[in-house]
């Protein structure tokens, strides 16, 4: 049950409702989902926080495949629910093979991938768990992504991060009848 109640777009001022139709439009929803209105006791800063978001899904510099698994990286080591249900569907539509999206989901990454995943992987277990991205490997991601991909990655994980410790403090709900698949 969410710790805050959910901002309706009628409930904000006129500035507030721009944020409100701007995130919902950024993502090609109906409606805001239910996090952001969580967060939109803050409009301001719910917009700077999903205007990064909408440019890291939407403008990344990483190939699809790569930026849906640094996601469903993110959501597995925070145990977000909501962002895994989301981008697990979206990695495996950017062609992310279903066994290393199972294998992610069951917690064997990075020993599960090969190649560019596993060093992905890598570069965000290290960033989550470590606080620390080896030079080693940081080279081997800068040298795949090059310096735009490597910040948006660096980026992608840091904005994921932040989703999920707001869902940790507040707690919203899936919404739209949707179910945890993690």
């Amino acid at each position: 049950m969410v710790r805050v109640p959910y901002v309706a777009r009628d409930e904000l001022d006129a500035y507030g409702q721009v944020i409100y139709d701007r995130i919902r439009d950024d993502r090609g929803a109906e409606d805001v989902g239910l996090q952001f209105r969580a967060l939109l006791h803050n409009p301001e800063a719910a917009g700077y926080l999903t205007a990064m978001g909408a440019s890291l899904r939407f403008q990344s510099a990483m190939p699809d495949d790569l930026k849906e698994l640094a996601i469903i990286l993110v959501a597995r080591e925070w145990d977000s629910g909501i962002e895994w249900t989301g981008h697990a569907v979206a990695a495996a539509r950017a062609g992310v093979p279903e066994a290393a999206i199972e294998g992610i989901r069951t917690g064997q990454a990075p020993d599960c991938l090969e190649g560019a995943y596993a060093d992905i992987a890598r570069f965000v277990q290290q960033m989550t768990r470590e606080k620390v991205v080896s030079d080693a490997n940081f080279e081997r991601v800068h040298d795949l992504l090059g310096d735009r991909g490597v910040v948006d990655l660096t980026m992608t994980v840091s904005y994921y991060t932040a989703l999920a410790l707001a869902q940790i403090a507040l707690q919203p709900e899936m919404g739209g009848g949707r179910v945890s698949t993690l």
